[in-house]
């Protein structure tokens, strides 16, 4: 099975491939101005070392690409095309661990991504541990799958959209006699409106404050207690994703998506 992958800039408006994420062309946007104003003449812009990233791609030097992807986070400017290169590159590294994690991030950003879903399902099929989650109340997962279909910043464009729209129909109230058919709709998306933007502040929170997490190291035992002398509960292998609950010291409580819980050195792993 093959990686889709992306060459195209995303920090140039000439020869560019728009960022499929809404998240991405925002970032877009913000990094070509802090590029003009914050980075000196003699810096490698984010445009430069992306290019320089693909280029590297193309020629098969995918150690390379990955640390010139690297730098670009470095400087703060990440959005879903850079993770989704960068798990491109770990994965031709056969670096699993780094390679489902980036694809998890660039998942954050875009949960629509339908080459993002692809290429992290093909490196999910690297894992050891098939991990089948707890079965729950279908309304539940349907009302999961729904608030994470969208970024936050998908969620706020939405909410936006909504409020220019009541705003219509309060105006057609203030000037017609639709004034009941139009408080009533005008009403009612606001309400949406509020609604979504609330997802988009859960999202938001969600992106930020990860409380999820990608083991980084070949294996490693999950112990009954937070100590290195604990009993040794099961083992865990790289790219396994799991659920942060608590931490203690150096150690972190985990959960699986199957119900199974323990704790883990927090060296082990990386927060997505």
């Amino acid at each position: 099975v093959e990686l889709k992958v992306r060459r195209k800039s995303v920090f140039l408006n000439s020869h560019i491939r728009e960022p499929a994420c809404p998240a991405g062309r925002f970032a877009h946007s913000l990094i070509i101005l802090l590029c003009a104003l914050s980075l000196s003449s003699s810096a490698q812009t984010p445009q430069q070392l992306f290019t320089t990233a693909n280029q590297l791609y193309k020629t098969n030097q995918f150690e390379q690409a990955a640390a010139s992807y690297e730098k670009i986070l470095q400087q703060g400017y990440k959005n879903c095309e850079v993770y989704y290169n960068l798990g491109n590159c770990y994965y031709k590294l056969n670096n699993i661990g780094k390679s489902v994690l980036n694809y998890e991030r660039a998942l954050r950003l875009s949960p629509r991504d339908e080459d993002i879903q692809n290429n992290l399902k093909i490196a999910n099929m690297n894992v050891i541990d098939k991990i089948l989650p707890v079965p729950q109340l279908g309304i539940i997962t349907w009302w999961n799958n729904f608030v994470c279909s969208n970024s936050s910043h998908g969620w706020g464009v939405y909410a936006l959209v909504l409020v220019w729209i009541t705003l219509v129909f309060f105006a057609v109230y203030l000037f017609t006699n639709f004034r009941k058919t139009s408080l009533t709709l005008g009403s009612v998306l606001l309400l949406l409106s509020f609604a979504f933007v609330t997802l988009g502040f859960r999202q938001s929170e969600k992106e930020q404050n990860s409380d999820a997490a990608i083991l980084m190291i070949s294996n490693s035992f999950v112990k009954s207690a937070p100590d290195a002398n604990g009993n040794d509960l099961f083992m865990l292998h790289e790219g396994v994703k799991f659920q942060l609950l608590d931490r203690v010291g150096e150690w972190s409580k985990i959960r699986l998506a199957d119900g199974k819980v323990g704790w883990l050195d927090k060296n082990t792993y990386e927060k997505i």
